[in-house]
């Protein structure tokens, strides 16, 4: 099967690309290598385009290679970036996205499209785990760029006949993570475990998704979803609230620091982000990474990362 993973040198694209050359199948990344490092393709034999997707020749190379199907990772999933930046966080992750459809409906039309979105364009609306029926209030750019984008996705499916499926990603982590929560509490226990500051009161909860779960979502979907532009929640299946993750990391790290909590909740964050992921299980899915082998592994490739 031929295949395409745009953002493919990013953390989580580069897994999913490690997957698929594991799986004999045949690999273009398409990067402009913004934020991707070549170092994550090392050792993968893999076709590379070096483009933005608005750039005409990714058209070209579609209308060549016909994927059968592409995995849709570029982009910026820091919702800090975005509050800083919406504008260019637009042009990321909407206009991006929204340049590749138009290449795909013109170029080849029978390719499937799966995209990367985001839990976040529920919102912070936590009555109870966020199903795909649910309304949808997003309360980042980040997140109403995302959005707009999944609504690119079915239109294109409705009325152009795409291929187009969105799966609605929720705290994602992992190696080769250099950014959001488990990252950054790694690398501050790391860098000081006799003191440890953390955004809010702690109780935020999170369903957090190693990244090996989440490329096996992908490729779960890739074979089995309908592609009618429908939206799909991947999460795992271990609550935890960030005072509880800190305490597992400082555990495992072998710190005992002395916590202290700011109180204040950084702009575009939820409260709580939980999903129902039935509409995954019914497709087969079941995590293979446990919570806590998942936050080992990642403090394994930081502490190596390091030397």
């Amino acid at each position: 099967m031929k295949t395409w993973v745009t953002g493919g040198a990013g953390f989580l694209g580069s897994h999913v690309v490690e997957a698929l050359v594991a799986g004999g199948r045949s690999v273009t990344v398409v990067d402009d290598f913004s934020t991707g490092l070549e170092e994550n393709l090392a050792g993968l034999q893999v076709g590379l385009l070096r483009h933005s997707l608005r750039d005409a020749a990714v058209e070209d190379a579609l209308r060549a290679e016909r994927p059968e199907v592409i995995f849709h990772l570029a982009g910026d999933a820091l919702v800090a970036r975005s509050v800083a930046d919406p504008t260019a966080d637009c042009e990321r992750n909407l206009l991006a996205t929204l340049a590749l459809l138009e290449s795909v409906r013109l170029a080849s039309p029978e390719t499937k499209v799966l995209f990367s979105s985001t839990g976040a364009v529920y919102g912070d609306r936590a009555e109870k785990p966020f199903q795909e029926t649910d309304g949808v209030w997003p309360i980042s750019p980040y997140a109403v760029a995302k959005l707009a984008a999944e609504r690119y996705c079915y239109a294109f499916a409705h009325t152009y006949g795409l291929r187009t499926c969105s799966l609605r990603l929720f705290s994602v982590y992992g190696p080769r993570q250099t950014k959001q929560v488990v990252y950054d509490l790694i690398r501050k226990i790391h860098s000081n475990p006799e003191e440890l500051t953390l955004f809010g009161d702690g109780t935020q909860e999170r369903d957090f998704s190693h990244a090996r779960n989440i490329v096996d979502a992908f490729l779960l979907a890739a074979e089995k979803a309908e592609f009618h532009g429908e939206v799909i929640n991947v999460a795992g299946d271990e609550i935890v609230t960030i005072r509880q993750l800190a305490e597992m990391l400082c555990e495992m790290m072998g710190a005992h620091p002395r916590m202290a909590f700011t109180g204040q909740r950084r702009p575009g964050d939820s409260q709580r982000w939980v999903a129902d992921t039935s509409r995954l299980r019914a497709l087969g899915y079941r995590p293979g990474v446990a919570l806590s082998a998942g936050l080992r592994d990642t403090i394994e490739w930081y502490v190596r990362s390091q030397q």
